[in-house]
């Protein structure tokens, strides 16, 4: 009689949820930062709290200058309506409008021939504002002590930014001087200073080329 041979049957496969070490690092990782949050949340709350109060007061901050700088405009229009654009300029020196305030009178007085008043004015504009207004109101200045026979006084104004690579009127103040040099007869000076004239300035090296042809032959 035969004897049965019961073959071995093949283990079924493992259906069940095998973790691999994969997700056993992330799942330690998860309960690190969650221990992690639990013992530090107070600070981690109170640091984010912390930065968001920062921000808002930066914002805040910003939002005051922006209101200041609207308010100080709306001041200016209505001195200029009103006439009463030196007592506003006065009452707000140090602002860079209160310097372009005074350099506007000191333009209005020049027009209209009043020298010394215009010096005034361009002389508060110098010592109320920065760049670029405060070059614009000294070379303006400069100018009128020329016109008052102060040509020394103007050219100790218009040599520092004449000198200055990075002024934006160095231009305007090497043509300004190279004109003082031509009226002194001093033609070398002057044709040093038309030289010196960047290419770029187009319109001040025109007007310094047009100088230069007036003067005596080198």
């Amino acid at each position: 009689m035969a004897k049965n041979n019961p073959r071995k049957s093949s283990p079924k496969n493992d259906e069940r949820n095998v973790v691999g070490p994969d997700q056993v690092d992330i799942q330690d990782i998860e309960n690190q930062v969650i221990m992690i949050w639990e013992k530090n949340k107070g600070s981690i709350i109170g640091g984010i709290a912390f930065v968001l109060a920062v921000f808002l007061g930066f914002q805040g901050v910003k939002l005051m200058k922006v209101k200041a700088e609207e308010n100080l405009k709306e001041g200016y229009q209505e001195a200029s309506a009103e006439g009463t654009k030196a007592e506003w300029a006065a009452d707000k020196t140090g602002k860079a409008l209160s310097g372009f305030a005074f350099k506007e009178l000191g333009d209005e007085a020049y027009a209209n021939g009043n020298l010394a008043e215009a010096e005034n004015y361009y002389r508060e504009a110098v010592a109320s504002t920065k760049e670029p207004i405060k070059e614009a109101a000294t070379i303006a200045l400069a100018i009128t002590l020329v016109d008052q026979g102060k040509t020394s006084d103007a050219k100790a104004l218009l040599q520092p930014i004449a000198d200055n690579p990075l002024a934006l009127a160095q231009a305007e103040a090497q043509y300004r001087l190279a004109s003082i040099a031509t009226k002194e007869g001093d033609a070398d000076t002057a044709r040093s200073l038309i030289e010196s004239i960047n290419e770029q300035a187009f319109f001040w090296k025109s007007r310094a080329q047009t100088l230069e042809n007036g003067l005596p032959k080198a």
